[in-house]
């Protein structure tokens, strides 16, 4: 039933400031109908999938991948949801009857309150001076009437208040019963799982804040670094707290922002320091030198020949010979990076996006390197700063242009290599958008970096690895030489006896000084003469 009474006039007539027993029982109704229909539809869901629901009569290899999919985790959040969202409509249910019974309750009030107001409010007879009989009967019977208004005033104020305390432990018992079934229900998304749903809803504004990181890099080099890597630890703390961090994504997204060469020396001259013995055995392990050997000259023997070294040393040996190894490098670490991720292994998966790199960065060079020999540029030492058009490493004296140089290639090869793994991602049946949101959060931070960055990276890993110690290995040399040699220390002092105040001096060590040879008459060690005894004699 509509309420009758609702507005402030009403509100002020019974001394109210506010609605008592506020809600629309009609809209309250439409939410537990709502509140159920999603708990019906979870229940419907739950019995589908739970261990022994429908999927689990399904056979073949589909239906397993399927229940592969859902796993136990998707059926207990199924049921949460049903029992939260049946447990709300409820309480809701429960509420409308008491909320129109409390409304009932005021309406009543209100009316009670109307009837009495006229006569409460009436102002009370003035007697004159010297009334008579009948005018004091009269002001009785006024009075009489006010007083009796008045009480029907506070009766209808009480059964105001008591409409009042009514919807609020209406309220209550509702709220408590709301608030269990929420606790029960699925917590919602934290920061992170929002960054992550952003992040997958728009993924290429990732690609546009590491492009940026690129162009800061080419200015300064020790910024683009911080930004890159900061790049990507968020990425992975993102992971992390939404349950979707990879092993395989980690190392590679580490491998791509530090040279490998770099992490694999700091990992070698720490094991050196740490076990000599352990280094030294593997080295001089018999099988592993008589390999390492037979490569070697299997190498040598392909190089010499006139065909096939001919070939390697032209042009289009040397690129063919590029791609082949930066394509091996990259398959190699992208099938390790699938099977740490127990991710599915395809040739398409593997090879497509190595693939796509290699040729994009050997095209890239290529292009830069004709170039740099149409300007006429020298041949610049590997590792020696230069200018745009050289093809050499990035080096920390370089040209703006190489800078740009260099870092545009990167770019282009991570770039290549991405567009072709979301291609084969969607090919291969994937979503797009989780495809590509999760390709690019494992290429931004190498896109940002790129090559300047890394190059300072692996420049500062160099750096560290240099300064390991291990047990063997010269002391760096911290004080200028002495200009004369170090005389050695002088001997134990002599056994007991009587005290010489001049004791004898030793041989003296042979002398190694870059001096010209004197000859001596005689170089067989005698004793020194030694001074006059001065002692008294006894």
């Amino acid at each position: 039933m509509a309420r009758r009474h609702s507005s402030p006039e009403d509100f002020q007539l019974l001394g109210m400031d506010s609605d008592p027993t506020p809600g629309d029982p009609a809209v309250i109704q439409d939410i537990a109908k709502r509140y159920r229909e999603i708990g019906d539809a979870a229940e419907r869901a739950f019995d589908l999938m739970k261990k022994d629901g429908g999927l689990s009569q399904g056979k073949g290899a589909a239906m397993d991948k399927l229940t592969e999919k859902i796993g136990d985790d998707l059926p207990e959040k199924l049921r949460t949801t049903m029992t939260s969202y049946h447990d709300a409509a409820q309480a809701y249910s429960e509420y409308i009857p008491r909320l129109q019974e409390a409304q009932g309750r005021f309406d009543q009030a209100v009316d009670q309150a109307r009837t009495a107001a006229p006569q409460a409010n009436r102002t009370p007879p003035q007697l004159s001076a010297e009334p008579t009989d009948e005018e004091r009967a009269q002001a009785r019977s006024a009075q009489d009437a006010i007083t009796a208004g008045q009480a029907e005033m506070g009766a209808a104020r009480g059964l105001a208040e008591q409409a009042k305390a009514m919807r609020e432990s209406a309220q209550r018992r509702c709220a408590e019963v709301l608030d269990r079934a929420a606790s029960e229900a699925i917590p919602e998304r934290n920061i992170f799982q929002k960054i992550a749903d952003f992040f997958k809803d728009f993924p290429f504004v990732q690609i546009i804040l590491a492009l940026l990181v690129a162009v800061v890099s080419v200015f300064f080099p020790l910024v683009g670094v911080l930004l890159g890597g900061a790049l990507f630890i968020f990425n992975q703390v993102v992971a992390s707290q939404t349950g979707g961090i990879k092993a395989g994504d980690f190392v590679t997204g580490l491998l791509g922002i530090i040279p490998g060469g770099s992490l694999l020396k700091l990992g070698g001259r720490a094991l050196e320091a740490a076990a000599p013995a352990l280094v030294a055995a593997v080295k001089n392990f018999p099988l592993l030198k008589q390999a390492t050997g037979s490569i070697g000259r299997i190498g040598e023997s392909l190089s010499n020949t006139k065909v096939i070294g001919g070939f390697i040393r032209s042009p289009v040996g040397k690129a063919a010979g590029d791609i082949t190894k930066d394509f091996a490098v990259n398959s190699g670490i992208e099938a390790a990076s699938k099977a740490a991720n127990h991710d599915q292994l395809t040739a398409a998966g593997i090879l497509a996006g190595a693939a796509a790199g290699a040729v994009a960065k050997t095209a890239f060079k290529g292009v830069v390197g004709g170039i740099g020999k149409a300007r006429g540029n020298t041949p610049v030492e590997e590792g020696q700063p230069g200018r745009f058009g050289d093809t050499t490493e990035p080096a920390l004296g370089d040209s703006l242009g190489k800078k740009f140089s260099d870092q545009a290639g990167a770019t282009l090869e991570e770039g290549a290599t991405l567009g072709t793994k979301i291609g084969v991602g969607v090919a291969q049946g994937g979503d797009p958008k989780e495809v590509a949101a999760g390709e690019i959060a494992n290429s931004a931070a190498k896109l940002g970096v790129g090559a300047i960055g890394k190059a300072g990276f692996g420049r500062s890993v160099d750096g560290l690895t240099d300064k390991i110690p291990f047990k063997g290995s010269p002391r760096p040399d911290v004080t200028p030489p002495a200009p004369h040699p170090v005389v050695p220390p002088s001997p134990p002092a002599s056994p007991a006896g009587p005290v010489s105040p001049h004791p004898a001096t030793p041989p003296s060590p042979p002398d190694t000084r870059p001096t010209t040879p004197v000859p001596a008459p005689d170089t067989r060690p005698t004793t020194p003469v030694p001074a006059p005894d001065t002692r008294p004699i006894t």
